[in-house]
């Protein structure tokens, strides 16, 4: 039963209008998030991802949710914090913590500027991937002193540079790849991280003191909030999710795209193997 409006889920065409409360306001038809091509890639990537890591390496992963039993230790972040951390996304994607190397820099180095792998245009870098080629061993990550206030985002730039650890220091993608920022967002989707990296790549906040008041965004990564929404309900129909109680965990407006994005599964039969649970 679809969460907001109590309805069965079923699929349906984008030239469908469905009931309920956005029939009830006049909505009308619905539309997907994402556009034609972005829907198209989100679904090639997906697919990539499962024939490079396998659909059993993909079912094994829970997905990783902003709770204590999965950070038990408390965070007053520091950078030893932070390494624990570290260790314990590395954990979750598989990766051996004893082979990444981080480190830390601010806005002001001149890191920053020379290395842009895993940033934002919006908010300066967020984090770096350093190693140059798939043959060295250790792997060396950095990540922006300013994130450690902000452990969302923290989880969200830790599973990206890590996702380049992956990627790149695996020698599953070229750094050259046109697409490759994309995809290692989207891997961190696939290893069960997407609750931050989808909840980061848009960020308002409000601030009031005693004589002033205003607000902020912030963005982080490369794909947008949508296009996060189309690639978790992804997850949750491969998944065999109709509900997912990890979807109360998303903010307003990821959880209101992922659930219309799900109500469009058809689109995803076209290329799902049976082997995948549903």
């Amino acid at each position: 039963m679809c969460a907001v409006d109590g309805e069965p889920l079923i699929l349906v065409s984008p030239k469908m209008s469905v009931g309920g409360w956005r029939g009830l306001f006049g909505l009308g038809t619905i539309k997907l998030p994402v556009d034609e091509e972005q829907r198209e890639w989100i679904e090639q990537s997906f697919h990539w991802l499962l024939r490079e890591f396998s659909v059993e390496c993909f079912l094994k992963h829970q997905i990783v949710l902003p709770e204590p039993s999965f950070f038990p230790d408390r965070y007053r972040g520091t950078e030893e914090d932070v390494i624990k951390l570290v260790g314990c996304v590395c954990a979750w994607m598989d990766l051996n913590p004893d082979l990444v190397t981080v480190e830390f820099f601010s806005d002001r180095d001149e890191t920053a500027d020379k290395h842009r792998l895993g940033g934002s245009e919006y908010s300066g870098a967020a984090g770096l991937y350093f190693t140059k080629t798939s043959q060295e061993t250790r792997k060396k990550i950095a990540i922006n002193l300013c994130k450690f206030k902000n452990p969302t985002g923290l989880v969200a730039t830790i599973a990206h540079e890590l996702g380049h650890v992956i990627l790149l220091g695996g020698g599953k993608l070229s750094p050259d790849h046109k697409s490759h920022e994309y995809v290692t967002d989207l891997i961190t989707v696939f290893f069960g991280l997407g609750i931050f990296t989808a909840n980061s790549a848009f960020q308002f906040s409000q601030w009031q003191d005693h004589s002033h008041q205003g607000w902020s965004v912030s963005r982080m990564g490369y794909l947008p909030e949508e296009a996060f929404a189309y690639s978790l309900a992804a997850y949750a129909w491969m998944r065999g999710e109709s509900n997912p109680k990890w979807s109360r965990h998303l903010a307003i407006n990821v959880g209101n795209d992922a659930e219309i994005s799900y109500m469009f599964g058809v689109h995803l039969m076209c290329w799902l193997d049976e082997t995948v649970a549903r």
